[in-house]
């Protein structure tokens, strides 16, 4: 029998009827000290628990989480490069005074008291440098040198570029009004909003590396002699908050802010992201974030049977198919999950994009891709022939005069010898049973 290659175009096809698009997890059941919480997963976006996870409040220090990882999209390439300090990003006046001027003069000039690393006008000091005293000591006068470089000679256009970075990648209530995260009436971000930041900042990494150290020796600069730069989050030193799963990232404080806290933990191949904001005690948001975590790295996985072994409802007809071309599964078709991140999916049918007729019982014939949402791909399940699919004699016939149309003079004029007298017997044959 003629085989003949038969292309299909067919583009995916949507299929509701079978997997929900909808799935109800089993947030955890638990409470924080904190105002608003949220525990996320960092790499599928899955919620696990949140409370007033949507609500503007104050962030503090934790800002200069947005401030590092945009640096680093930028500037990555080249840490060593020197930076020297200017005078007009390093000066300060009392929180008094900003109050006084209802919060007019510019959000970065910092605030008598405020946590730094004590840089000097005129200091050289690498990118590398900078940012390590921004995120393991909470400097906010590196924060300073760190967006005057990156914004070109003006942390005014750094944080311009920052809130357009922060919308980008779907910070859409945050907005920052310096690199920091001293206080302004209008320097808020939500706890949704720092979770989707950090689970794009851990995708760094440098990012990763930096917010893991614990302790950074600065090198000595024209200024200042070597010191050693001290992490602040307590789940990353040895002590009784010591937490071996934590990976980072940052703490803030301020007085209307209270304590701010985004911490991420990592088991297996599993990482989590907790963000606590405006938490009274500052010791409430080490221990709460760690029950966020355990609570959720202690959950076993569950499966689900998206769909049981054996023949499918999903079918194609073919054309030139002497039947439908019917599908089955050869095993159950399952997705693993933990009961608090229930993924909601969609499940997307396509053909294979070249079939042969006749196709052999058990050929793979299609795939239902199991996607999330946003489309990413969990799993793709093969779709196999239920019975052997035969050609048409009328597609066998069209496909073997179709082969030689393309051949030599000699084999048209036999090839149509041999249909024509093959027409001639048939009709014989048909006028043999008439009379």
């Amino acid at each position: 029998m003629m085989r003949r290659l038969l292309l299909i175009a067919l583009s995916y096809l949507l299929i509701e009827t079978y997997l929900p698009l909808s799935a109800f997890a089993e947030t955890l059941d638990l409470s924080v000290n904190a105002e608003a919480a949220i525990l996320m997963n960092a790499d599928t976006g899955a919620i696990l628990y949140e409370k007033n996870s949507r609500n503007l409040y104050f962030p503090a220090s934790i800002t200069k989480i947005a401030t590092a990882i945009y640096t680093l999209q930028k500037k990555g390439d080249d840490l060593d490069v020197k930076i020297t300090a200017e005078q007009d990003i390093l000066g300060s006046v009392t929180e008094d005074v900003k109050r006084k001027s209802n919060y007019s003069t510019p959000s970065y000039i910092l605030v008598n008291g405020g946590t730094h690393i004590g840089i000097k006008k005129g200091e050289v000091l690498s990118l590398r440098n900078l940012l390590y005293g921004m995120m393991l000591a909470s400097g906010n006068d590196a924060s300073n040198v760190i967006a005057h470089y990156v914004g070109g000679g003006s942390i005014p256009q750094f944080i311009q570029e920052l809130n357009v970075y922060l919308k980008k990648i779907g910070c859409l209530s945050t907005t920052f009004q310096n690199p920091h995260g001293l206080y302004h009436p209008k320097h808020e971000t939500t706890a949704y909003d720092m979770a989707i930041l950090t689970g794009e900042a851990l995708k760094n990494p440098q990012f990763r590396q930096i917010v893991s150290t614990v302790r950074y020796t600065r090198p000595k600069t024209n200024k200042q002699e070597a010191s050693t730069l001290v992490q602040s989050n307590l789940l990353l030193r040895p002590g009784k908050l010591f937490y071996p799963k934590a990976i980072g990232v940052k703490t803030g404080h301020l007085a209307l802010a209270r304590n701010t806290f985004v911490g991420a933990a990592k088991d297996g191949n599993r990482t989590l992201i907790a963000v606590l904001l405006k938490v009274q005690d500052r010791k409430d948001m080490f221990t709460d974030a760690v029950k966020m975590f355990e609570m959720a790295f202690s959950q076993p996985k569950i499966q689900r049977v998206l769909l049981k072994s054996g023949p499918q409802k999903f079918s194609l007809q073919l054309p030139g198919a002497k039947q439908l071309v019917a599908t089955y599964l050869k095993e159950n078709a399952t997705l693993e999950y933990y009961p608090a991140e229930e993924p909601k999916v969609k499940c997307l049918l396509t053909w294979e994009n070249a079939l042969i007729l006749p196709i052999e019982k058990g050929t793979i014939v299609a795939h239902l891709s199991v996607q999330l949402e946003d489309g990413q791909v969990l799993k793709q399940i093969p779709l196999n022939a239920l019975e052997t699919v035969d050609a048409t004699f009328w597609y066998n016939l069209k496909s073997f005069f179709s082969g030689i149309s393309g051949k030599s003079a000699y084999l048209k004029v036999f090839g149509s010898i041999i249909i024509v007298l093959f027409l001639g017997f048939f009709a014989m044959q048909l006028r043999r049973k008439g009379s």
